[in-house]
């Protein structure tokens, strides 16, 4: 019962303290720097600090790029995460084989985020290198033995910097999206609903189903109802990208950023650009709203420089205006 008690009061707190958030990834290059709305986002990930086959981690001090994004985040009050690597493929079910290099890894990781003046870490571990991860197969031990890691990602580099991961949902996405067998949580969600690291990025990338919100709501029930995740804690999300895919392969992902530029000013209530679907502005809105009227602790947006900044046809801003509603 004090368990269980303990757990709501450490929700309850996260709530009331933590503004909503909205999470962007940005992969561009210098050029589009100038086109990050720091005005809409609160967490720009970016950059990856230097590894050594050792397992060391190091600031990089030639990532004038990263050092860019991180001024002028700072100026506007935008938190600067980096995407951080593992050292070796298969790590997480097999930290005990290495380690030196798990000792490396976690005394080097606090020094190299000070170096640099970086915010937190986040990671993009999709089970890639593990035979039931690639369908979506994620077995309650696998997520145990990552929420393991997570953890202790978070005890080294303490409550002043974030660490916060991306995962599947339900069947994971979307035709195409190579998780069609996704329907165990990737982390123990006991653990991290108790505060074992800080918050998770849903890739919620329904590249198929826009005809309505309706993908997104499922989302919801599952990682709500079924899965049980406190949900200030969780970050849902809106492709700014499309799929062209045949069956469960993908063939290529066309970018808003350039479908764009062939439906300049596109209406709000529209879907498809010359035949390919997209994530639209009125929908980048209702999934904004529902996100914020249902609990959500913010959005993930993917990617920053995937969205539009030209021809009227910006869609972060739309996912914005509908968190104010």
């Amino acid at each position: 019962m004090l368990k269980v008690l303990i757990t709501l009061l450490i929700t309850n707190l996260f709530q009331l303290i933590q503004p909503f958030r909205i999470v962007g990834w940005f992969n561009g290059n210098t050029t589009q720097i100038q086109q990050i709305p720091f005005d809409k986002y609160t967490h720009i990930v970016t950059g990856t600090p230097i590894l050594y086959e050792n397992g060391i981690l190091e600031c990089n001090k030639a990532d004038y790029q990263t050092q860019l994004i991180q001024s002028l985040a700072k100026q506007n009050n935008v938190m600067v995460q980096w995407r951080v690597p593992l050292p070796k493929k298969n790590i997480i079910l097999e930290w005990e084989n290495y380690p030196s290099i798990r000792y490396n890894y976690m005394n080097s990781l606090p020094k190299a985020l000070h170096d640099c003046e970086i915010d937190g870490v986040e990671f993009d571990y999709e089970w890639e290198d593990r035979t039931l991860g690639k369908i979506g197969i994620v077995t309650s031990y696998m997520a145990e033995r990552y929420t393991d890691f997570l953890q202790d990602v978070k005890k080294v580099v303490g409550p002043n910097k974030l660490v916060s991961v991306d995962i599947g949902t339900w069947g994971c996405c979307c035709q195409g999206c190579g998780y069609p067998l996704g329907f165990l949580p990737w982390v123990n969600v006991s653990r991290f609903n108790a505060g074992e690291f800080d918050f998770v990025n849903v890739m919620s990338y329904h590249n198929q189903y826009f005809e309505n919100i309706g993908y997104w709501e499922e989302d919801y029930n599952y990682l709500k109802n079924i899965w049980g995740f406190n949900l200030s804690r969780v970050n849902l999300g809106i492709a700014y990208f499309s799929l062209n895919t045949t069956f469960y392969k993908i063939n290529n992902e066309p970018l808003w950023a350039d479908l764009s530029n062939r439906c300049p000013n596109i209406e709000p209530e529209k879907n498809i650009c010359e035949g390919i679907a997209f994530t639209g502005k009125r929908l980048n809105y209702e999934i904004g709203a529902f996100a914020k009227n249902h609990g959500f602790g913010g959005l993930f947006p993917w990617t920053i420089n995937y969205d539009s900044f030209e021809n009227n046809n910006t869609l972060i801003d739309w996912a914005y205006n509908g968190t104010r509603e």
